[in-house]
């Protein structure tokens, strides 16, 4: 009996790690902090980001805001995995600092973003951590099915 709950057990935990690992990035879309902002991207553009308060990501532009953004310099993914690895030069008013941040599949619409940068800020108490996730300088950022980038018109 015990042999048979410990078979029902590794079958249970196995394909609950397998269905996590069935999920995957797709490069090709826009990602947003703000699920509403995919919505008035598709309707304003650009001027989206006077109206909401949210980060964009695209493996093309990388991360941008009204006042902040990260260029991509390099994405490295390793076969067999879901996770992707960043290396990045962000700028704010008055900053520049490199970042690197690993980025991995969260939900079937979602992934994460986790800063080195923003982990780094978090435990030294300069920033908050983000109460949606456990892990300290992560973001979620949900895909914009109806747009792979934002328009400038």
């Amino acid at each position: 009996m015990k042999e048979l709950l410990g078979l029902v057990f590794a079958v249970v935990m196995g394909a609950g790690a397998v269905a996590q690992e069935d999920l995957r990035i797709d490069r090709t879309r826009l990602h947003v902090t703000d699920p509403q902002a995919c919505a008035v991207l598709e309707s304003k553009g650009i001027e989206a980001f006077t109206e909401l308060d949210f980060l964009a990501l695209s493996f093309e532009d990388g991360i941008q805001s009204m006042e902040f953004h990260c260029n991509f310099y390099d994405v490295k993914g390793r076969k067999g995995s879901t996770h992707l690895f960043v290396d990045a030069i962000c700028e704010a008013p008055g900053e520049v600092y490199p970042d690197i941040l690993a980025i991995t599949p969260y939900s079937e619409t979602q992934i994460q973003v986790v800063s080195a940068f923003d982990a780094a800020m978090v435990a030294a108490g300069l920033f908050e951590p983000n109460p949606e996730v456990a892990t300290p300088g992560a973001t979620l950022y949900t895909r914009c099915d109806n747009l792979s980038e934002i328009t400038v018109d």
